[in-house]
């Protein structure tokens, strides 16, 4: 690319105080790619930081959570209040392994559910909070909102990356630059903790200066271009009294910009009752003459404010080719909506135009605007920042300009249906519940308060369940928001003795998303399950989260107490859509993200897959051929059969197919033949042959492949056996074609073979010995779900090339 120059601000000075109380969660890789050794040392590490704190609730305190592909818990806060009981958890810590590092996710869920006052942080007290990230490979989520969010709420993240990490996600991660530690291997790790000791000890909490940024100048050789556009409020809701602070606010944005043609352009348009383009994106090329006209600008004027019909006009106008957009040719394009009333037209359709447009819209409110409309406004919950007066603006400037010269669109999926959604509530009444009910219930009538409820718009119905499954009201039982208002503060709890999760997730499949109960479902009306549980469930809740899902409904999970964060994700579609916290008491910090995953305009589509089994079925694998036949019916369980179709193949010498991708189209079919299954037997074991067979005769359209279709193309291998051949052109040739391999070895399955045929190190799972090959699906399961061609390429790319790193990030 072209070379460029780039000025980066940095606004953040840390203090260095001694202070002997401190925040501190260590956030650690907890992946099956880590191994246990690694994740031993990893806990050495810990160790050894905390043996030089004094632990206590005046004093230090500590909290771990493991991570991989979603995040657990193993102690907050506020768990452990001396230190032999805290070192005592800590050398109990096992790995608790997994397919994938969300890092992005992980972080978010550090900052939702462990820097709350009832999960032990005293950051309302001034108290230093930390983020003590140890990772072992690149993130396979996002990680710059989360890091951002952090940063943001001034939690010092240290970035400890160890071995195949990558040092600019760490840099991005890591709350200044002087906290990001890089580190050869786990031995290092340990050896080096006196570094991050000392960093923990000696710093203070994090202030903004307020007088001149230093400036740092850097070469980069990419060339970011965007286009920018403000839409500003011109009205009496502004005034002229404020209109130059405003003005200023815009002026010191674009200084930070770097604005070119070829870089980031801008466009002004300022509203009332209507609409007026200041400049368009191709009227200045240099920043001098941007300056300049923004600087004379002058307020518009107007007694009330049209934003719904400003969104349209900038659409329209602004965001084309002929006024300068680079929309065609992939440039991001970002809006920027500043505004300091409540908007006298309706803003929801509009925003989702912009939204479907691909045009990532930040929305400020300032005075009298309205935070729900904001929301509604904005493309995310991260971009809505709301200030009480315009003295406020300098506040949210950074996290506003970084916002607009970093996001990149991401994509969404449409319905088809109308804004009309039928609503069920599905609430834990049991005593896992106890006294937090009440709670429950007020969260409850303030997110029905902010619903739009009548016949042609939102149902709401409630349900209760512990052991067995209550209807509280159904769908059209109340058609007034009054009605169901009243009805949800009569609700008390149902009490009852277990939580028998699964069964009610299939009973409001089967008794409350119907037509007589009022499902508008076949008049497009878009189906949401909100599940708020304290527990986990007794029964298992797989079959009835399936089950939910293939009837078109959306998924939420909200949990808190003894919730199974595990169990909440096989209930959604997508890792996002469970929502935890350590207390009930803290419903009100997600009521916002609830509203918005409530109204966004995303459906779910399960992906077909095309899925082969390659099975090492040589003599020694005899023993453990029950449990591995037991295993693939466990998998084909949770499949789609007719949507999705399988394939077996065993190997030993050579390789024998026992039914193809489409030689069955139901279950019970598939079922039958794995049930049918016997031994191939053989004393040699070639996987590369083996490999190139499918490869050639089974991913084809004739033996029932949809590759040409772009339906998603995996290989499952089990094997107990080193290859008698050479595995690494079949193996390149197979993922080359757009299969997906993951490999699941045991006894002398030979790791860099496994590693070789892989999609990627993260897809390699080892057990002693495959008689336990049953321990690992859940894992399996994940990534089977969640790829899907486009991934598979892009991943493959990613590894593919020797020497080259990269970051991959999904944004959906």
């Amino acid at each position: 690319g072209v070379a460029r120059r780039e000025i980066i601000l940095e606004p953040l000075v840390i203090h260095e105080v001694r202070d002997r109380r401190k925040d501190i969660v260590f956030l650690i890789d907890g992946s099956t790619e880590l191994g246990t050794s690694n994740f031993l040392r990893i806990r050495e590490f810990i160790l050894k930081i905390i043996n030089k704190f004094v632990i206590g609730p005046d004093a230090v305190q500590v909290a771990v959570v493991q991570y991989s592909n979603v995040a657990s818990t193993e102690f907050y806060l506020n768990t452990h209040s001396t230190k032999p009981n805290l070192q005592a958890n800590v050398k109990a810590l096992r790995s608790k392994k997994g397919p994938a590092l969300n890092t992005g996710a992980a972080l978010n869920y550090v900052y939702k559910n462990h820097f709350t006052r009832s999960a032990g942080s005293r950051k309302e007290d001034g108290v230093p909070q930390f983020v003590v990230l140890v990772s072992g490979g690149p993130s396979t989520d996002s990680i710059r909102l989360p890091a951002f969010q952090l940063k943001q709420a001034a939690i010092m993240t240290f970035g400890i990356g160890v071995g195949g990490t990558n040092q600019g996600e760490m840099m991005e991660i890591a709350f200044a630059p002087m906290l990001v530690y890089n580190m050869t291997d786990f031995q290092d790790l340990i050896n080096k903790h006196k570094a991050v000791q000392t960093a923990l000890l000696k710093l203070g909490p994090p202030t903004v200066i307020t007088e001149s940024p230093t400036i740092i100048e850097v070469v980069t050789e990419v060339v970011t271009r965007r286009d920018i556009v403000f839409l500003i409020d011109g009205s009496v809701n502004v005034g002229n009294a404020y209109f130059p602070a405003l003005r200023d606010f815009i002026v010191r944005i674009i200084e930070d910009l770097g604005i070119g043609v070829d870089r980031i352009q801008v466009a002004l348009v300022q509203y009332s009752e209507d609409a007026r383009a200041e400049f368009y994106l191709n009227s200045y090329s240099r920043k001098d003459e941007l300056l300049s006209h923004v600087n004379r600008l002058r307020l518009k004027g107007g007694r009330s404010i049209k934003t719904g019909a400003a969104l349209d006009y900038v659409l329209r106008n602004m965001f084309v080719k002929s006024t300068g957009s680079g929309i065609d040719d992939g440039v991001p394009q970002i809006l920027v909506v500043v505004t300091a009333g409540r908007s006298q037209d309706d803003v929801r359709a509009s925003a989702e135009a912009l939204a479907r447009a691909h045009i990532i819209t930040i929305a400020i409110g300032i005075n009298e605007a309205e935070a729900t409309e904001l929301q509604r406004i904005s493309f995310g919950e991260n971009l809505a920042y709301r200030v009480g007066d315009f003295n406020g603006l300098e506040n949210i400037r950074e996290p506003v300009t970084l916002s607009a010269k970093s996001l990149v669109f991401g994509g969404i999926i449409e319905t088809h249906a109308a804004r009309k959604r039928d609503i069920v509530f599905l609430i834990d009444g049991s005593p896992g519940m106890g006294r937090s009910f009440p709670q429950v219930r007020e969260f409850l009538l303030k997110v029905i308060q902010e619903l739009d409820i009548g016949p042609d718009k939102d149902q709401i119905a409630v349900v209760q369940y512990s052991h067995d499954p209550k209807t509280e009201f159904e769908l059209n039982t109340y058609t007034s928001k009054d009605e169901v208002l009243a009805a949800t503060t009569q609700l008390r709890r149902k009490t009852g003795r277990v939580l028998n999760t699964g069964a009610a997730l299939n009973y409001v499949t089967k008794n409350v998303f119907i037509t007589s109960a009022g499902s508008r479902r076949d008049t497009g009306a878009t189906q949401i399950l909100v599940l708020i549980t304290a527990g986990k469930s007794r029964d298992d809740v797989g079959q009835a989260a399936f089950a939910v899902k293939r009837a078109g409904i959306v998924p939420i999970a909200i949990g808190a107490k003894g919730a199974d964060t595990s169990e909440l994700q096989k209930i959604v579609h997508d890792p996002t859509f469970v929502l935890t916290m350590r207390d009930f008491r803290d419903l009100s910090t997600i009521q916002l993200e609830l509203l918005s995953k409530m109204k966004a305009v995303f459906i779910f589509e399960q992906e077909r897959r095309d899925v082969v089994f390659l099975v090492d079925g040589s003599d020694k694998v005899a023993s453990a051929f029950p449990m591995i036949k037991r295993f693939i019916s466990r998998i084909v369980d949770s499949f789609d059969i007719g949507s999705d179709r399988v394939c077996i193949v065993q190997y030993s010498d050579t390789p024998r197919p026992n039914f193809y991708l489409n030689s069955y189209t139901s279950k019970p079919e598939v079922m039958q033949a794995i049930n049918a299954l016997g031994l191939k037997g053989g004393t040699q074991v070639n996987t590369g042959e083996a490999l190139d067979y499918v490869r050639q005769n089974v991913f084809t359209r004739s033996a029932g492949s949809r590759m040409d279709e772009g339906v998603a193309q995996f290989l499952i291998l089990l094997t107990a056996s080193k290859s008698t051949d050479d595995i690494t052109q079949a193996a390149v040739a197979l993922k080359g074609a757009g299969v997906a391999p993951f490999s699941i070895g045991s006894k002398d399955a030979d790791e860099d073979e496994l590693r070789q045929i892989s999609l990627s190190p993260h897809f390699v799972f080892r057990v002693d010995d495959l008689q336990h090959v049953s321990t690992i699906q859940q894992h399996l399961e994940s990534p089977l779900k969640q790829l899907n061609q486009e991934k598979i390429i892009t991943i493959y790319k990613n590894f593919a090339q020797a020497g080259v790193k990269r970051d991959i990030v999904f944004l959906v």
